[in-house]
């Protein structure tokens, strides 16, 4: 809207008014409408120009305005250039808008005064409809939303009329049929308003789609360039080609057009034949078979199957070709049309229909012919039947000439050899089916070929060469257009990423397939897209994500009765095992497995069981470690990590941690040959987990939360960073990373871990509290008074806490605590002292005599590694957050910021203040404090979060109320916020606090001009 002319032009309907007010928001404007505006029609320009020096007039001085001419009527060419001079004249700042129903014809000059908006701009979205419906008429199916939107393609009235009927109860099938008010509105406020030449172009283009305007030449159209660019800028058509040289007619229009400028069956018949031989010249297949199919020429259509019936499946018309099929009568069928028949049929999931087609052509032949072999084994191998699909597949007997049908028959024979473990076979199949693809040389089949190598390659553990495979099989299909073999490379391609690691990277890979996948109805290679989509958002952390592709994948699976439904299974009892849900990730664990075990998918039987076992380890170890034995016999390729780690796991939980340290190792091996980086990582957190030195378990435990981190494994390295901070010995930086871990951990709904059954045998767990009153816990229990026996060992650990971990010498602590006595006296009471401190921090005398107090002998410390200390937990996150701060880093910044104000619960040993050997350290942690709530409240000052800032700002005015810039800030929040009252009290309690010292208080204004804290 910010060019001098604008131009707003569609049908009736389509909320061009709405859009412009919404679009000018409110910037100064004028609005004609009715008679003035009618008035273009027949008025000179002086009465444009009167109007626009008027608005001009009225307008604001020196800001641009705007006069909206509204509902602008069909203007001639001669009165639309004198309106285009006229506004040229206009004064400067005024900017006109031209609201109207009846698209200009422009010349390229004129064309190039005007910025046009049309219905591409006014269209609803699928989510807008939704809304639509929703809020104006209560109704919430996505499914009603879906189809309101594909009938009239987001046109704003149609919406809206249609969302009424809907919820009148009186919506059908066809909302559109004879009198609904959707063909009532249509036929008043849109066809009226097209001459009969229209018409008559509307009566024939109803019928076809696409519609080209050399087609409706052809159909002897005069001037349809003209009119199909005029009716798709109303927005009665809408382009379907790059070019705009293409368009299909809303779909409402298209039936209220049927029925209003009806065609007799006979006429409807011409026209699609001479349409389907104008289709055919130009290779548009798929509108050629539609038509061919309604203009009664049978024979036509069988042609078409015959010569170009592989082409269409290849490019995803499996729709097509099943409806071409049906309007053939069965004489005209010949068994080559049956064989792509049962494929189109395979592709958009109706296995059993599919099967039936093949098993009545395989009665009359043995062996298989090889096109109807892999065709026929193909459907099982997708139903999650392998050795039925070999069964099949060794029925077939090569061409004997080169083919296609030879290799995709030695492809997937490969592939179904792969399913069953079969590495050798897999192997040999695949090579042969590469030396048949040679001898053919066609795209096609070499892409069938490089896929089997793949797999091939994939479970020996030879990741290069499945890489180089996989490469080499997508540019060969997309060289074929064969869409099909490209939706299922990626999705191989995105699987494998997956196993390295290379989550982002997968998704980038899988998400073209699944598109391809839903435009081309292929629905079994939508859902295995679905569950590679699933893999990488579960090991991203996003949890939500995986589980919904997961669920969408289960019931498109369940419709075509595929036992691959195991594998949608396995990711959601992944995701519920993550939880902590164990009955959950049970139930779909054994559904997994009973849908896999009886047709012997080893490639998802051994995850499922490897998942049952874990989750059942704890309840029933014998049972899980059987388990996880099978998962061992059965694994192959790359999920031989799974199987071990679940195997080592499981021995751990009862006890064994030789084994578990054992499998770890073999464990790695195959993680590295794989180049499993998640399962490298798993594998080093079980090696951490069996051990039995804190100091082993911390380092190799670091390294698999670097290596998580670096795969962005969000959930796992998450779970590293609590367990870290578990182990004795713990710096504060790995505390503070833990605490912001529980926190990501508990918004996915992941339990943090706890160190029970892992890592190095368990030892005391000391909490020293500091910060306000001092409390100290052992085993999360806190020491009674009682339990101390003597005040002066609960001095010695305050002034030990006061010191944070630095050596007190022997001496000095002797005068801290019994002053000006006799020293032989006092180093005696000392040593008792020290003695009781040790039995209240370990009354179980679990650890070394030095764990908690190192006693050098001329000096006493606190091990600050072994005990949790919270005013150096404190001062550790302050640090890191203020660090992220300073970086920019302000999400990661405020939540290590917030932690620490947390842990802030008062003033360092405010219960016994008066202590001289307390204030150095109580003063800094009061001035570090001070710098956390002062960055808290200009973090949320940033993210304009008023209640946020002000809440900070007055913690930091308790801990300090004689800072001037901070009570400036204070002011300053709150009278932009528009709190005045507020703001008035918070400048009453600056003077009272100035005056308190002595200082003549600035006038507010002055004060809040001030810099900025």
């Amino acid at each position: 809207m910010s060019q001098r002319c604008t131009l707003v032009v569609a049908a009736a309907g389509y909320g061009k008014t709405s859009a412009v007010r919404g679009w000018l928001g409110d910037r100064p404007a004028r609005w004609c409408d009715g008679p003035d505006v009618a008035a273009l029609a027949t008025a000179g320009p002086e009465w444009l120009v009167a109007l626009g020096t008027r608005s001009a007039r009225d307008l604001p001085a020196g800001e641009p305005g705007w006069l909206v001419l509204d509902d602008v009527p069909r203007l001639s060419r001669r009165r639309l250039a004198a309106l285009l001079d006229t506004l040229q004249g206009l004064p400067p700042q005024l900017r006109i808008v031209l609201v109207t129903r009846h698209p200009p014809t422009l010349s390229r000059r004129q064309a190039a005064l005007l910025a046009e908006h049309g219905p591409a701009d006014l269209r609803l979205s699928p989510d807008q409809v939704a809304s639509v419906l929703a809020a104006g008429h209560g109704l919430t199916d996505p499914a009603l939303a879906s189809r309101i939107h594909a009938a009239t393609g987001g046109w704003p009235a149609l919406v809206t009329v249609a969302g009424r009927m809907a919820a009148a109860g009186t919506d059908s099938d066809d909302p559109t049929g004879p009198e609904t008010p959707l063909e009532s509105y249509l036929a008043r406020e849109v066809f009226a308003e097209l001459p009969p030449e229209v018409h008559r172009l509307l009566r024939d283009a109803a019928h076809l789609d696409p519609i080209h305007a050399e087609l409706c030449g052809f159909l002897g159209h005069r001037h349809a360039g003209h009119w199909l660019e005029h009716l798709a800028r109303a927005g009665i058509l809408v382009a379907t080609a790059a070019d705009g040289l293409a368009y299909r007619m809303v779909p409402v229009v298209a039936d209220v057009a049927r029925r209003r400028l009806p065609l007799v069956p006979a006429a409807q018949r011409r026209l699609h034949a001479k349409a389907a031989g104008w289709y055919v010249e130009r290779r548009l297949l798929v509108p050629a078979l539609r038509s061919y199919g309604k203009s009664g020429v049978p024979a036509a259509s069988a042609r078409i199957l015959t010569d170009h019936g592989t082409e269409l499946l290849a490019s995803g018309h499996a729709e097509a070709v099943v409806d071409a099929f049906g309007s053939l009568p069965e004489p005209a069928r010949t068994d080559g049309q049956r064989l792509l028949y049962g494929e189109a049929l395979q592709m958009r999931g109706d296995f059993d229909a599919a099967l039936a087609v093949y098993a009545a052509l395989a009665d009359r032949q043995e062996p298989l012919d090889a096109g109807l072999a892999w065709r026929y084994g193909l459907v099982h191998y997708l139903r999650g039947e392998p050795q039925a699909a070999l069964e099949v597949l060794e029925r077939g007997g090569l061409d004997p000439h080169p083919s296609t049908d030879n290799v995709r028959l030695l492809a997937w024979t490969a592939a179904a050899l792969w399913t069953t473990g079969n590495a050798e076979a897999c192997r040999r199949n695949a090579e042969h089916a590469l030396a048949a693809a040679t001898a053919v040389g066609g795209d096609a089949a070499l892409a069938a070929a490089h896929t089997a190598l793949a797999l091939d390659a994939k479970l020996r553990g030879d990741r290069p060469a499945a890489d180089e495979h996989h490469e080499r099989a997508l540019r060969a299909a997309e060289a074929a257009r064969d869409t099909v073999q490209v939706v299922r490379i990626r999705a191989n391609r995105a699987s494998a990423l997956v196993g390295e690691g290379r989550y982002s990277d997968a998704l980038a890979e899988v998400r073209p397939a699944l598109e391809l996948a839903e435009a081309n109805g292929h629905a079994a290679m939508l859902a295995l897209a679905l569950c590679n989509e699933g893999a990488a958002h579960f090991h991203l952390g996003q949890l939500a994500e995986a589980t919904a592709c997961y669920e969408r994948a289960v019931p498109l699976l369940q419709r075509m009765g595929s036992r691959k439904v195991a594998y949608p299974l396995v990711g959601i009892g992944d995701v519920h095992a993550l939880r902590g849900r164990t009955n959950l990730a049970r139930a779909a664990y054994e559904e997994a497995l009973r849908a896999s075990e009886p047709v012997n998918d080893h490639q998802i039987q051994v995850p499922a069981l490897a998942g049952l076992a874990r989750v059942l380890a704890a309840e029933d170890g014998p049972a899980a470690f059987a388990l996880a034995q099978r998962a061992v016999e059965l694994e192959r390729g790359p999920d031989s990590a799974m199987a071990r780690l679940a195997l080592g796991w499981v021995a751990l939980e009862i006890g064994d941690r030789r084994r578990a340290a054992e499998v770890a190792l073999l464990a790695s091996t195959v993680a590295r040959l794989h180049r499993d980086r998640a399962a490298l990582a798993e594998a080093l957190e079980l090696r951490g987990a069996a051990a039995t030195d804190s100091d082993e378990t911390r380092q190799v435990w670091r390294e698999a939360a670097a290596t998580l981190r670096d795969i962005r494994s969000a959930v796992a390295a998450d779970r590293l960073a609590v367990l870290l901070s578990l182990l004795p010995g713990a710096d504060p930086q790995e505390r503070v990373d833990a605490r912001l871990a529980v926190e990501r951990l508990t918004a996915a709904g992941v339990p943090p871990p706890t160190l029970a059954g892992r890592g190095p045998r368990r030892v005391t767990q000391v909490t020293v509290r500091t910060l306000g009153r001092f409390e100290v816990f052992v085993d999360g229990s806190q020491v009674s008074a009682a339990a101390w026996q003597s005040r002066k060992a609960r001095d010695l650990l305050r002034i030990l806490a006061a010191r944070r971990g630095r050596a007190v010498p022997r001496e000095q602590l002797g005068e801290m605590l019994w002053p000006a006595q006799d020293p032989g006296r006092v180093s005696h009471r000392l040593s008792v002292a020290l003695s009781t401190l040790r039995g209240v921090l370990d009354p179980e005398r679990r650890t070394t005599t030095d764990h908690f107090i190192i006693a050098a002998h001329p000096s006493l410390a606190l091990d600050v590694g072994h005990v949790e200390l919270d005013v150096e937990e404190f001062l550790a996150e302050s640090a890191h957050g203020l660090g992220l701060a300073e970086r920019g880093a302000t999400e990661d910044a405020r939540a290590t910021l917030l932690l620490a104000e947390q842990r802030y619960r008062g003033d360092f040993l405010e219960d016994e203040p008066y202590d001289d050997w307390s204030r150095p350290t109580r003063e800094e942690a009061r001035r570090v404090y001070l710098r956390v709530v002062r960055t808290l409240a200009s973090l949320a000052r940033d993210a304009q979060q008023t209640d946020e800032t002000v809440r900070h700002l007055g913690r930091a005015l308790e801990l300090e109320p004689y800072d001037e810039g901070v009570h400036a800030e204070f002011i300053r929040t709150l009278t932009a916020a528009g709190r005045h009252g507020e703001a008035a009290q918070g400048y009453r309690r600056y003077v009272e606090a100035m005056a308190a010292i002595g200082v003549p208080p600035r006038a507010r204004g002055a004060l809040c001009d001030a810099e900025r804290v």
